[in-house]
This record gives structure tokens, sequence and C-alpha cells, in this order.
């Protein structure tokens, strides 16, 4: 699913890493507090997945297409901004589906809509649907969420975890913020990492990490989804030392 701030272009270096700490520790149960667009959850073989993310539209979504809800064949300008204006008038799967596969470059309502039309491209011009392209996406993606488990929850107010491989992947400091997370409290959750880290291996995607944290992982990769945008940063992952 196209998510800003997905890990879709590096999942296929994160989750051997990833998968390396299940498969050795014999862990059964796989956590991730930011599920975002499932990008990477859906590639980890373990028996139990979950998948926790505080945005209630998202996890609305994912459920009712594992419900086997049909997704709408088109979305035009006039209906994303009734949605986006007036959320409480329709299903929260609905809301989500309008939100992240018809909002430009993947940001839930804050992007604009994503109309689709012709663009340049190195030799001239093609045609591009981005809501055709992410529901086709999305529903590409749905056998490998079946046998996945989502929640509506905040991480701060996720208890009880014990001997599971926890991923998160939140919100980057010192980046531009997603318009849900621009109150992310960094302090609330390097503390909520190292509780978990007591009863559980807890890695986390970040560019940077306090001083009890230890890079596994780290590669140079292109900021931004926009293909124009040619800007990099370097991707790492932590675990506590």
């Amino acid at each position: 699913m196209k998510y800003m701030g997905s890990k879709s272009r590096i999942a296929k270096y994160i989750v051997p890493v990833i998968q390396k700490y299940i498969d050795i520790n014999k862990i059964q149960s796989y956590i991730e507090p930011f599920v975002g667009g499932a990008n990477v959850i859906d590639k980890i073989n373990c028996t139990n997945k979950v998948g926790y993310d505080s945005n209630k539209y998202l996890i609305a979504l994912f459920r009712a297409l594992l419900d086997g809800l049909e997704l709408p064949e088109t979305i035009d300008k006039e209906l994303y901004s009734r949605v986006r204006s007036d959320k409480d008038s329709h299903p929260d799967w609905f809301v989500g589906a309008v939100g992240f596969l018809a909002s430009y470059n993947g940001r839930f309502f804050d992007g604009g809509y994503a109309r689709p039309g012709y663009e340049k491209v190195k030799n001239g011009t093609r045609y591009r649907d981005y809501y055709r392209e992410s529901k086709d996406n999305i529903l590409a993606q749905l056998p490998l969420l079946k046998n996945i488990s989502f929640y509506t929850i905040d991480f701060k107010d996720i208890v009880d975890i014990n001997n599971s491989v926890i991923y998160c992947d939140p919100p980057y400091q010192n980046t531009k913020q997603y318009a849900n997370a621009l109150k992310f409290d960094y302090e609330l959750f390097w503390n909520k990492i190292r509780q978990w880290s007591n009863n559980n291996i807890v890695l986390i995607s970040e560019e940077n990490a306090p001083d009890d944290f230890k890079c596994i992982w780290e590669q140079e990769v292109s900021r931004s989804i926009k293909t124009t945008d040619k800007s990099v940063s370097v991707e790492k992952l932590f675990i506590r030392k």
C-alpha cells in the first residue's frame, strides 16, 4: 500500500534482519505498533502477527478489506472533498479508502486530491490514475494480510507484551511530519521502547537514536516517494544496547 513514510522501498533489506531475530530466538509473536501501510509486516514469517496503529481509518480499511468489502470503482474530486470535510458522515473504512488511496503521495488528506491525468516523463507524457494504482496495489497486497490481526491503539497504550519481536517505524524526528503526528512525544516513545526491551526484542527504524541504542543496519535511500525527488537519507535500524 502506498503510504507516506512507508518502508516498501527498503523492506527487502530490513525484513531479513527482523526475520533473523525471529528465527534464531524461535519467536512466536511479531508486533508492529506503527503498522502504516503494512509493507513490512506482510513479508514477515511468524506464527502470530499483530499490526497496531493510532489511525482508526487505516485499521478500519484493512479490516474491511479482509472482511470482503469492495473498494469504490473511482473517487472523484467532489467525493474526496466531501469525505474530507465530513468524515463522521461516512464509515471509517470508506474514509480510509478515500484518504489513503486518493490522496497525492500517499498522505492521508494531507497531500491533496491525486487527480488523474497526464504527467511529464523523460520521453514525453503518460497518463496516470493514482487512485487506480493505489487500489490495485492494496488488492494485490491483500492475500499477504490475511494472517495479520489489526487493531486501533496508540503505541503508549500497548501493554503486556512479552517474548515478542517488535518492529517500530515511528514518525522520524526532525523531519516533516504527517498531520496526525505533529505532537509525537519522542521522549515517551524511547522510554516505552526501553520498557518493552526488558522482555522483548525491539527494533526501531530511525535516522538517529539515544546513546543507549546501537545501530545494527544502515543504508542510504531515497527520501521521497516522488520519482522526481532525488534527495536521500540514511535509513537505520536500532536496538537497545
